[in-house]
Parts: structure tokens; sequence; C-alpha cells
């Protein structure tokens, strides 16, 4: 149930400024993390510079640029908006479907997302 907490923490990383998606995959011994971003409004160069770095203490991450989400996510939050900016995103979660009812709250009531259950 920990990793809706990781969500708000998300920012800088410089990669491919072309990039539509980054799939972000925790490489340590912490709980296994695997969630991706697809980009829907946000400039390029933007998402790919401040989007898709987690920064969060003594965790390390994988960060894969992708032209889009892979399948196989139990949930993803549609039209996801970071706080105090218009731009949108969906975020695919692949880690663990029990955290699902906590992300789909965070999702609607702080995201201003949809939550859907492919």
């Amino acid at each position: 149930m920990k990793h809706f907490l990781l969500i708000p923490l998300l920012a800088l990383v410089s990669a491919d400024a072309l990039a539509r998606a980054c799939v972000i995959t925790s490489n340590d011994q912490e709980l296994p993390i695997r969630m991706c971003q697809q980009n829907i409004s946000i400039p390029d160069t933007l998402f790919s510079g401040s989007f898709c770095q987690p920064q969060i203490p003594d965790r390390t991450f994988d960060i894969e640029f992708v032209d889009s989400c892979p399948s196989g996510a139990y949930g993803i939050c549609a039209g996801a908006k970071a706080e105090g900016v218009a731009y949108e995103q969906s975020i695919h979660y692949y880690s663990d479907p029990a955290d699902a009812p906590v992300l789909k709250g965070y999702c609607e009531k702080i995201s201003k997302g949809r939550w859907q259950t492919p």
C-alpha cells in the first residue's frame, strides 16, 4: 500500500525529447515499483526533462523511454494532472493490484484523473 506515496514525488530526468512515455521500475531491495507515465499534453522537453524521474530518498529506479506504455497494467489514471499545472498524463500501474483502491482515490481526488481498469 506504500506505492501510492510515490506518485507525487516524480520529477526530473533528461532523455530523448521525443519520448511519449516512460516506464519506471525500481531496482533496489525495497517494495517493487513498476509504473508508466504516458504523456498527453506536457511539452516533450518538459516531460522528458522533468516528469519521469522519481526523487525518493534511498530508492533507485531504471527509467526507459518508450513510444507508449506497455499492456498489462491493472489500473490507469487517465488525464492525471500535476498540482499547480494544467498538463495531463496517464499513469499506468503494474506493481501490486492490492494498491488499486488507494491509487484510484488519489487519481480521482488529487490528480483529477479518471480511473480505468483495463
